[in-house]
């Protein structure tokens, strides 16, 4: 058993202080309300939804200086929402009416909303997922009877992108790279979801490549980067029975990377990727015990928690979902507010902590340091297994105490 009065009494000999580099989070402004941060493009541009001053969710457009504009909508429809924009500044997302039906819609700069439904002859609700810097736009609609169905539409020839098989009865493309690759999920009624990769065949069409584990796991591929990597998430191989963020490898024999999930959650889920390989997402509690999902960066093998760069002086009560990142590492997405709304907020640059000892991660190392290490130990707390040979003893407070005493860069 852990002698609590010895182990209080060494780290006493430790008082020192220092800083602990925690990064800025910034809170993007709503045009009224509340707002969701969905994408960044290279040059910071930001674009989401956000409550407007007559009480409507619209698309909207943050400037890279974080100012909001609101984007157009078609026929004067009041409800409309911006997924993704790319290096061009040129968005997608869609228009709903008062029937619930979503338009695809594409905002390009300087011009009226383009009405990509009637375009594609989407016989119901149609939403575009992405688009990349030659304007190629994927996403999902039903373009024939039945569920909706993946499409790709180019935007520079004004039509539908031909030769990708699917002998599936739902689909869906959720991302698309420069090189003209789609990464997607396709199902069977009652079936789970398959992740999907389409890569041209050389011959002017698309060879479909189920890159999931067999058998009946969840797995939806969610992004794909202009190196090829792709992410989403993957029952199989998870730390727990649940789903949790991969990479699929596109080996048969090892189908997947699994990241994991953050610390007490047991599901994860990938939502975007950049060229250099960060990835980000978000965990929640697949047990449904109320517990706020939190959002993470995964970096070099890594899973942080972007909540660690939370401070008293915040804005945000929690981060709850990272989704979208920038070949800059500047991270987007939305958390909950300490008024109790939803707000958009970006990551400049982001650098993950190589303060360790900065225990309860408010940018000082300091006794309150001390005192929650202490905690988590007594409480075996995972965070407080320094040697990571899963016993809470003096060898952790050894390994706590060297970080400690070297302070923070």
């Amino acid at each position: 058993m852990t002698n609590q009065r010895t182990i209080s009494a060494a780290i006493a000999l430790f008082s020192i202080s220092g800083l602990a580099h925690a990064q800025s989070i910034e809170l993007l402004p709503a045009l009224s309300g509340q707002s969701t941060a969905q994408d960044i493009n290279n040059a910071g541009v930001v674009v989401g939804q956000s409550t407007n001053v007559l009480g409507h969710t619209v698309a909207v457009m943050w400037d890279a200086n974080g100012t909001p504009t609101q984007l157009g909508s078609l026929d004067g429809e009041t409800i409309s929402w911006a997924e993704s924009i790319n290096n061009n500044g040129v968005i997608v997302g869609y228009c709903e009416d008062g029937d619930f039906l979503r338009r695809a819609t594409l905002w390009a700069p300087g011009e009226s909303p383009f009405n990509l439904h009637n375009a594609m002859g989407a016989a119901g609700s149609s939403i575009p997922w992405d688009i990349n810097d030659s304007g190629v736009i994927v996403g999902q609609a039903p373009l024939t009877p039945g569920f909706a169905k993946r499409f790709a539409w180019d935007s520079m020839a004004g039509s539908m992108i031909s030769g990708i098989p699917s002998s599936f009865m739902g689909s869906a493309i959720y991302g698309v790279n420069n090189a003209g690759e789609f990464v997607g999920s396709e199902f069977f009624f009652g079936d789970p979801d398959d992740a999907n990769y389409y890569r041209p065949d050389g011959r002017g069409g698309y060879e479909d490549v189920l890159i999931n584990p067999p058998g009946f796991i969840f797995s939806q591929a969610r992004a794909i980067n202009d190196s090829g990597t792709i992410i989403g998430h993957s029952g199989f191989n998870s730390t727990t029975s649940s789903w949790n963020a991969c990479v699929f490898t596109g080996d048969d024999r090892d189908p997947i990377h699994p990241l994991g999930s953050l610390e007490g959650y047991d599901t994860s889920e990938g939502l975007d990727l950049n060229n250099n390989g960060m990835v980000v997402g978000y965990s929640w509690d697949g047990t449904f015990s109320g517990i706020p999902p939190r959002a993470w960066a995964w970096v070099d093998g890594t899973m942080y928690d972007l909540n660690d760069n939370l401070d008293d002086s915040s804005d945000f009560q929690v981060l709850l979902r990272a989704t979208g990142v920038n070949d800059n590492g500047d991270i987007v997405g939305f958390g909950e507010l300490k008024n109790g709304g939803l707000g958009s907020f970006i990551i400049r640059g982001f650098e993950p902590s190589s303060c360790d000892a900065d225990f309860n991660t408010d940018g000082s190392l300091d006794f309150f340091d001390l005192s929650a290490f202490l905690d988590a130990l007594g409480n075996k707390d995972r965070a407080a297994d320094f040697s990571m040979d899963g016993e809470y003893d003096f060898f952790d407070v050894s390994a706590f105490l060297n970080l400690y005493s070297a302070g923070c860069p």
